[in-house]
């Protein structure tokens, strides 16, 4: 199926956004955590995990942007036609000769 412009606009619009969204999200929490909230071998581990979940997700609307880069655009529409519907009739058929119908 192909999409309009339009839409892959829209489109990648919604994943830009989204991937603002998530990436400051994930880096508060990171300097939420760097800053002290939690302490030990335990925030050391949250902290190592929120970094490796912001490159994997940063992977993954990288990829989104691409695939939607990549995306055929649907033609406009083109114009209707003037002339009225016709159903297909099939073309002129005549017997080679010494054929009788």
């Amino acid at each position: 199926m192909m999409a309009t412009q339009e839409q892959i606009e829209a489109a990648r619009r919604t994943i830009e956004h989204l991937r603002d969204q998530h990436a400051n999200d994930v880096r508060k929490l990171i300097g939420l955590l760097e800053s002290g909230a939690m302490k030990g071998k335990a925030a050391d581990k949250l902290i190592k995990d929120c970094q490796a979940w912001e490159a994997a997700y940063k992977s993954v609307f990288q990829r989104a942007l691409a695939l939607i880069a990549s995306t055929p655009v649907r033609p406009e529409a083109e114009k209707p036609s003037t002339e009225p519907y016709r159903p297909w009739e099939p073309p002129p058929f005549s017997l080679p000769e010494g054929f009788r119908r």
